[in-house]
């Protein structure tokens, strides 16, 4: 079984996070156009399918996979401007401290072995 550290399980459930967030924004009518919602939805779920292909990658390749979900959850750190919602942006602050540790947890030189 593999193991998993705080902030990949903490990476899945922001990824879940930005599609439920962007088919929230779809289907509730804020005023704005439709087409700006569509492309929030989209650029969302292209997120989190980054997020989740990184996921998979890491166990062949943790720099590589650490900046695919680093990368992938970005658009969920425009939350923390959402102080109306506080689980957008408890998201969002969330992400960021998991992008930071995302970028930091490779190999430190390219001699190192990746640690499963």
């Amino acid at each position: 079984m593999k193991k998993f550290t705080w902030w990949v399980i903490a990476a899945a459930l922001i990824a879940g996070m930005q599609v439920i967030f962007g088919v929230g924004n779809l289907i509730e009518d804020d005023g704005g156009p439709l087409y700006g919602q569509i492309l929030f939805l989209a650029v969302l779920a292209a997120g989190a399918a980054l997020t989740a292909a990184g996921i998979r990658v890491r166990g062949r390749d943790r720099a590589r996979g650490g900046a695919m979900i680093a990368v992938g959850i970005l658009p969920s750190m425009t939350g923390v401007t959402f102080v109306w919602f506080p689980p957008a942006v408890a998201c969002g602050a969330l992400a960021l401290v998991v992008a930071i540790v995302a970028f930091t947890d490779g190999p430190r030189s390219p001699r190192e072995p990746a640690v499963p």
